[in-house]
Order: structure tokens, then C-alpha cells, then sequence
């Protein structure tokens, strides 16, 4: 069986539009989803990228892009305020949820949340993501103080930072990026080529 490995932040607005195609297209196909829960703006730096946002022209088109493929798809988004907004303890929370087999429940949720119920931290303190992950614990039955403290543990922060280096290793610089075999494809609007690959490593 052929598998899809899926880099994502939740804070990334084109992650959150690839992950219910992704998830067609692999059980279309027979094939594994394998997330990758990684911290974008650390991926940004380590390779020398801004944020499309903090390019005035290319965030003003970026916004009306995603509009367009929320359409697309028929998603229910609404942009988040502030955008971009914290996801340091949430990824790390994702690494937490990894262990106990909820991670996709987990970013389900967090996406349905942040990108389409306005559920999104609204500050940049660490406490502001408190509240939005205890939301999200709760909708997977999960212990919503328990998934905070699991969160803040050395193994969940020591787990992101290797998925997020180890991206770079691979050759990703953005999200989302998908990885059939070594062959890595970027950005939602790229899946027709994965599912392209799956199918070709389904003849071989």
C-alpha cells in the first residue's frame, strides 16, 4: 500500500485546505495518510523565507486565493483574526496526540476550529492558545488539561523540533508539502500530482 506523508502547520491556510482532499484522494487510492505536525515559522527561518503575509502585494492576492479554493472546495472558512496567528503550543500538542494515535482527530478538529469557527488564538502569548486547544481536547474526548501538560513536556517539544528540522532536511520549505516516496510536491494546489505519483507507484 502507497502512502502519503503530509507536512503541515495548522496556522497554514493552504494546509488547511489540502487536508480533506488529501484525505480523499488517499482513501480513493487505498493509500496511508502519515501527518507530519511541524512549525512553519521555524521551517521559514531555517531556509530564509518571509511569510506571503508580510509581503503587502502577495499577502492582499494570497487572501483572495484562498477565498477562491475555500470555494473550490466548498469550505466553510472564516479567516481567522489575527492572521497569522500562535500555533507553537498547538503543534506541540499535535506531537502529544501523535502518541495516543489522536493526532488526525486532532488536527481535524483544530482546522474546523481555527479556520472555520473563528476559534483561533487571538494574541501571541503563550496562554492565548489555551483556550482554543482545551476547545479542541474536548472535541477529540480527550482531557483537555492533560493534552495541555502534554503539550509542555520535553518529549512533545523535543518531538517538533525533529519533525520541523528534519522537513528542512528533506527539502521542504513551506506548507504544505507532501511526500510520496522521496518525491516531494508543494502546496495545495498540487495534489493532482500527488495523486499522479500513488497511482504510478500503484503499476510498479
Amino acid at each position: 500500500m502507497g502512502r502519503v506523508e503530509f507536512y503541515l502547520d495548522v496556522v497554514s491556510p493552504y494546509s488547511y485546505l489540502a487536508f480533506g482532499r488529501a484525505r480523499e484522494i488517499c482513501e480513493e487510492r487505498g493509500a496511508g495518510l502519515v501527518l507530519r505536525p511541524m512549525l512553519l515559522g521555524a521551517v521559514h527561518k531555517a531556509v530564509g523565507l518571509q511569510s506571503p503575509v508580510e509581503i503587502e502585494n502577495k499577502g492582499r492576492y494570497q487572501r483572495r486565493d484562498i477565498e477562491r479554493w475555500a470555494k473550490y472546495y466548498g469550505l466553510p472558512m472564516r479567516f481567522p483574526d489575527p492572521f497569522p496567528f500562535r500555533t507553537l503550543k498547538t503543534m506541540r500538542a499535535a506531537m502529544f496526540c501523535e502518541e495516543s494515535g489522536d493526532l488526525e482527530p486532532f488536527v481535524r478538529e483544530a482546522f474546523t476550529l481555527y479556520w472555520e469557527e473563528g476559534g483561533a488564538p487571538k494574541g501571541f502569548d503563550e496562554a492565548d492558545e489555551d483556550g482554543p486547544l482545551r476547545e479542541v481536547a474536548r472535541r477529540i474526548g480527550a482531557d483537555p488539561d492533560e493534552v495541555l501538560e502534554g503539550a509542555a513536556t520535553g518529549e512533545a517539544k523535543e518531538a517538533l523540533k525533529n519533525v520541523t528540522s528534519g522537513a528542512v532536511e528533506r527539502g521542504v520549505f513551506g506548507a504544505p508539502a507532501f511526500f510520496v516516496g522521496d518525491e516531494m510536491f508543494w502546496g495545495n494546489d498540487r495534489l493532482h500530482f500527488v495523486e499522479e505519483a500513488l497511482e504510478k507507484n500503484e503499476r510498479f
